[in-house]
């Protein structure tokens, strides 16, 4: 008799996805050439300046983002093929570290035979790797796939990341185990490059960090040494960024540039134009992600009903189910649903009148009004459902962070879709972290399918941009 053989998971497996997804990425990134403006001024002034004559120039006139601006020098006097190796490691090192950080924060064992194991790493894998197809297509083209974008963005997102693991090593272990003095020099690296490229991962390193500090001595009465000079590292990092004489000198120039009226704001106005945009981020750009966060936060309080529970439960999760609708119908082109009242068809460029409350429809101020209860809703039912793990809130209001920063930038609308990706990360880190929750499986399963779904409907509605900005 022919017995069929059973399947079973080896770690061969995860490194043939990990292959298959470099492959996939260093062919999308063959198609990849110097785009015109920003590509086009590095390459000139990169090839004509020495590398610390040209960072001494920009520290000077107009950046403190030392590292990435050196990475930038390097790599555009380099063969472009050089920056589409490294890019694709950087994009399969993204879902890599996120894995990690969520196996970290989570805690759990993993199973302890082979088949098991790499079968739930895949599995991590997997949703790890939908984060690109859940993203924005302008947020994944200006901070992956665009080659100044990408040493902005994506590699100090790693580097953050990498960073933030060995923070939640520290906060989340039980067993309160060392770490390797040749981890926190790692850590501490990648700290520093994160800080010194971006304003908005090395914010919320330091929050992280100066929390995980803080709890320790709360609780512990005791500091780890290493983590102390891994905080201090990225706060000096961050500060020489932040105190450069050139970002005064860029400020002036963007406004210019960019938005000539914001010199005249007042504190009001500044705060209105970055609530109507913040709140428009997550009605549009971010929608997929709260979309993922809903459903998966209605499972959890089904699978957790009981009679004592049943009024409460059954209300939060109907209005969850009003807001998926909603947010479906704006994805799917009824736009009277998201209009917040920005008018940008493109976020870049100069603006020249800045949206105003006078310039508001009685709708849109339903709709403003609707999705910043929407965004209010969503830390109650993350309250609702992990109140046993704070650091989903945290995480959840770090996302909404890193885009409250931008309140005194003159290029809050220039800087494009870009500034969702860390925003995006974070919130894709709740969903990983909440599905461990989830203890049926056909429900497990089931939101696989649903995040698959919403992953591959979000990449299909937006294909021809995708293909546009790779052909562009």
């Amino acid at each position: 008799m022919i017995t069929k053989r059973k399947w079973e998971w080896k770690k061969v497996h995860i490194i043939g996805l990990l292959v298959l997804v470099y492959l996939g990425c260093l062919g999308v990134l063959s198609f990849i050439g110097y785009s015109d403006g920003d590509d086009t001024f590095f390459l000139e002034y990169c090839g004509s300046m020495g590398f610390f004559e040209y960072l001494q120039w920009r520290y000077e006139t107009w950046t403190g983002r030392m590292i990435s601006e050196g990475l930038m020098h390097i790599f555009f006097n380099m063969d472009l093929w050089v920056w589409r190796f490294v890019n694709a490691g950087m994009l399969v090192a993204l879902p890599l570290s996120l894995v990690t950080l969520k196996h970290i924060v989570v805690g759990q064992k993993m199973p302890a035979t082979g088949s098991e194991k790499y079968s739930k790493v895949f599995l991590d894998l997997f949703f790890a790797l939908l984060f690109y197809l859940i993203l924005d297509i302008k947020a994944f083209g200006y901070s992956t796939i665009w080659i100044t974008g990408s040493m902005n963005y994506l590699w100090p997102m790693v580097c953050g990341i990498v960073a933030l693991c060995v923070v939640a090593v520290i906060a989340f272990d039980t067993e309160d185990r060392k770490v390797p003095g040749w981890l926190y020099v790692i850590s501490t690296l990648c700290a520093v490059i994160a800080a010194m490229s971006s304003e908005q991962m090395g914010a919320v390193l330091l929050a992280f960090e100066v929390i995980c500090i803080g709890e320790r001595v709360w609780k512990k009465k005791t500091v780890r040494i290493g983590l102390l000079v891994q905080t201090a590292a990225t706060l000096g990092a961050y500060l020489i960024s932040s105190f450069a004489p050139g970002n005064e000198l860029r400020i002036v120039a963007a406004i210019e540039a960019n938005m000539p009226q914001f010199e005249i704001l007042t504190l009001g106005e500044r705060f209105f134009v970055l609530v109507q945009w913040l709140v428009s981020s997550f009605a549009n750009e971010n929608a997929v992600f709260m979309l993922a966060i809903w459903v998966l936060g209605a499972l959890l309080l089904i699978e957790r009903k009981t009679a004592s529970n049943a009024r409460k439960t059954n209300f939060i999760v109907n209005m969850t189910s009003v807001f998926i609708a909603v947010a479906l119908l704006g994805k799917i082109g009824f736009t009277t649903f998201t209009d917040l009242g920005i008018n940008l068809a493109e976020m870049s460029g100069v603006v020249e009148q800045v949206p105003v409350v006078s310039d508001m429809s009685e709708v849109q101020w339903i709709v403003l009004g609707w999705w910043i209860l929407a965004i209010i809703f969503t830390f109650y039912l993350l309250w609702e459902v992990s109140r046993a793990k704070p650091v989903i809130l945290l995480t959840y209001l770090g996302a909404i962070a890193t885009e409250v920063i931008l309140i005194f930038s003159p290029t809050i609308y220039s800087s494009g879709e870009r500034v969702f990706f860390l925003a995006g990360i974070m919130l894709m880190i709740i969903v990983m972290v909440l599905f461990e929750d989830l203890q049926i499986k056909k429900i497990r399963t089931g939101y696989v399918w649903v995040l698959t779904m919403l992953a591959i409907g979000n990449l299909g509605l937006q294909a021809m941009e995708l293909l546009a900005m790779i052909a562009g």
